[in-house]
């Protein structure tokens, strides 16, 4: 599932911390088109793996995300 173009993966992928407890914290309010319409993420708001926010579940994704970090410079 792709939730953003490559070029704004980086600053996507950047507005978000991995934390210990497997979760992720969103750090700076961020927006992002998807399949199933406008996502809007505000800062401070907790999303843990299993668990759909606005239908998606956003942190199973960042998580694969984050395995391809190194190929979004390569891809345009």
């Amino acid at each position: 599932m792709v939730l953003c173009t490559r070029p704004y993966m980086s600053e996507f992928f950047n507005s978000f911390r991995r934390d210990e407890d497997g979760g992720w914290t969103c750090v700076s309010n961020v927006t992002v088109d998807h399949p199933r319409g406008r996502i809007q993420v505000s800062a401070g708001t907790k999303l843990f793996p299993g668990t759909l926010f606005m239908g998606v579940d956003l942190a199973t994704w960042l998580d694969a995300e984050m395995k391809n970090k190194d190929s979004w410079k390569h891809q345009g």
